[in-house]
């Protein structure tokens, strides 16, 4: 007797877990579905018809004279940025050899206009960590922007993508033929998350999903030393035909002026606090009232200070997402003390010699060439997280239902 109750009770314990899991997995599945960059409500807009954060010069961390961010990609993506600007640059010992070494994709790195002055590494290294974040996070979508400084031709740049991890993920918008741009839920469906602008020498011929920056999108100038002095015309490209169809870009970040022989424009880390408060909502505001709409990108430099991502959110109309603090200054030196007249000479020869501006070294731009509720920022697999205590409730009382079932 006792052998067949406790058959029975196995069986139908089988049968009970079984059903939970199925019920688990149900309710985790559909959370992740219903959610397009941590929000729902976002899953039926069009690509061009959200808000992104961008942060400028995104690989350039740390404790640098010329670092713009304080974190570095992979951290900044899990708060909340969705737009990442990056600079392709050879180093010099391979700029100057052969072009079969310039060939290997691992040979092209993330540098602040000179790899002396900041090397983030190679660039196939920070786009293997992008691939594995999107595989990690499926209901993200993720936009870089390419500054091509030097005018590099395309090939170099595809030959990185092509050997990295983030082939699966590569969006094409083909401009001859499509209309419109997906929703969100479309893209996240389709598993093409990842979408790339350019600004020069590019072919859409050879690399379509290496897209022109300058024929989708425009851009409000990037060279602002004034906090009172940010504009909301249109800097690149100059004159575009139709800029009504484009999406655009707002450059909202600070430089100051440092001397070491010659006057160089250098990020305000000490002033971010103000740049990206009253400041950023101010030319934001301005800009949405010049061109009769919400921008598509905000660029901005210290991202994590002042409250870029709570002002993303309100443009969006969506909850805004858990305050950040700013980051110790134990951490982040806000004056760093770096002699750039001795760790960055080759580097400025090198600017020289191509024509670039010595007053732009660190700026890194060229000229114009053509209802589900989360914290926003969390990942969407993070924001799981937060869905826990319903199910571990739901459990709970199936549990006990079918626990009072099998003892009556």
């Amino acid at each position: 007797m006792f052998s067949i109750i406790f058959t029975r009770t196995a069986t139908t314990t089988t049968v009970l877990f079984s059903l939970l899991s199925i019920i688990l997995l149900s309710f985790v599945h559909t959370t992740q579905a219903t959610l397009c960059n941590g929000h729902e409500s976002l899953c039926s807009r069009r690509y061009n018809e959200v808000t992104y954060l961008v942060t400028h010069d995104s690989y350039a961390d740390g404790n640098n004279i010329a670092a713009t961010q304080s974190e570095p990609v992979i951290q900044q993506l899990n708060k909340g940025v969705r737009g990442l600007k990056f600079s392709p640059v050879f180093p010099e010992m391979i700029e100057n050899d052969t072009p079969d070494k310039k060939s290997d994709p691992h040979s092209l790195h993330l540098c602040h206009t000179s790899c002396t002055i900041l090397d983030a590494g190679s660039a196939i290294d920070t786009l293997n960590q992008i691939g594995a974040w999107l595989k990690e996070n499926p209901g993200e979508i993720v936009t870089i922007f390419w500054n091509n400084l030097y005018n590099y031709d395309i090939g170099y740049l595809a030959a990185v993508y092509e050997a990295s991890m983030v082939v699966p993920y590569i969006y094409t918008y083909e401009q001859d033929k499509q209309e419109s741009w997906p929703t969100l839920q479309e893209m996240i469906d389709s598993g093409k998350r990842l979408v790339s602008f350019v600004d020069s020498s590019v072919d859409t011929s050879k690399t379509p999903w290496l897209m022109d920056e300058f024929s989708l999108v425009f851009e409000t100038p990037y060279d602002n030393t004034n906090l009172n002095e940010f504009k909301c015309t249109i800097d690149r490209p100059s004159n575009p035909p139709n800029p009504e169809n484009m999406m655009y870009v707002v450059n909202h970040f600070l430089y100051g002026v440092i001397d070491v022989g010659m006057k160089i424009q250098v990020p305000q880390r000490e002033k971010a606090v103000e740049t990206n408060g009253k400041s950023l909502q101010k030319h934001v505001d301005e800009c949405t009232e010049t061109f009769q709409r919400k921008p598509n990108f905000i660029e901005v430099d210290f991202y994590e200070r002042g409250n870029v991502l709570d002002y993303i959110a309100l443009l969006n109309d969506v909850p805004a997402p858990k305050s950040l603090l700013p980051p110790s200054t134990n951490a982040i030196n806000e004056n760093p003390t770096v002699d750039i007249s001795k760790t960055s000479s080759n580097g400025l020869d090198k600017i020289r010699e191509k024509g670039k501006s010595i007053s732009h070294v660190l700026i890194d731009n060229i000229s114009s060439s053509g209802s589900s509720r989360t914290i926003s920022g969390i990942s969407s697999s993070s924001s799981l997280i937060f869905c826990y205590p319903t199910v571990i409730t739901l459990v709970l009382v199936i549990f006990v239902f079918f626990t009072n079932v099998l003892y009556q």
